[in-house]
């Protein structure tokens, strides 16, 4: 028998490549309906958690990115990869950016004002000095956000979330841990960088859900399980 040449044999490996469930979790973004029908299918058992310290924030109280720092700007969805458009950040007007950080870098990101209004609190900047020292430390990474803080420029405020939240491990939906995986999200699209677990929240607000990545603890960024 005459064997296939080189170039078809790779065509036939790709094909099949391509036809594996693992392959298509790495390269397509899941949609909200890709998700819920996997919630239906593996019943995962959901896990409380809750921030254990006040976070740092910016003010949205104009609906035009050139009204938001550049320091903050800049890094805005900087580790999932989200992109927010205009619109999102209109309808969001009234909430606070996120200010976090990780140990490589700014993770900053918009809190949906349905969420904030129903889940947050303002706390003093003192608090977040007091409560959140490894914020404070990791400050040193965006020079600029830090003399904010320490000047206490206005729009720089506190935020401590009140309630438990309600996650579910992707890893218990059927995505592997080593692949790459990008879903679909209230503001267009998040991350899960390979190698690593993460966590879906169903956002009652927008009636979807949004991925929180993990820390190098294996626990949500900046969350802890619920007592």
């Amino acid at each position: 028998m005459t064997k296939p040449f080189p170039l078809l044999r790779r065509v036939l490996l790709m094909a099949v490549i391509s036809a594996t469930p693992g392959f298509a979790q790495a390269q397509d973004v899941q949609t909200q309906a890709m998700i819920a029908e996997r919630v239906t299918q593996h019943n995962p058992t959901a896990e409380a958690y809750i921030k254990d310290r006040p976070i740092l924030g910016w003010q949205l109280t104009s609906d035009q990115f050139d009204d938001i720092p550049i320091a903050i700007r800049e890094n805005l969805g900087s580790v999932d990869a989200t992109g927010y458009d205009q619109a999102y950040l209109a309808e969001n007007t009234g909430s606070i950016i996120a200010l976090q950080f990780r140990k490589d870098g700014p993770d900053f990101y918009i809190i949906g004002k349905g969420t904030f209004d129903e889940k947050y609190e303002l706390v003093p900047l003192d608090d977040v000095a007091a409560k959140n020292t490894r914020l404070i430390e990791r400050l040193d990474l965006a020079p600029e956000v830090k003399a904010m803080f320490e000047d206490q420029t206005p729009g720089m405020v506190g935020a401590l979330k009140t309630t438990p939240v309600e996650m579910l491990r992707v890893s218990d939906l059927g995505y592997a841990t080593d692949a790459t995986l990008i879903i679909q999200a209230p503001w267009g699209e998040q991350t899960k960088p390979e190698g690593a677990d993460a966590f879906l929240v169903w956002d009652e607000g927008e009636n979807q859900y949004y991925m929180v990545n993990t820390d190098a603890d294996g626990l949500p960024s900046s969350y802890v399980p619920a007592k």
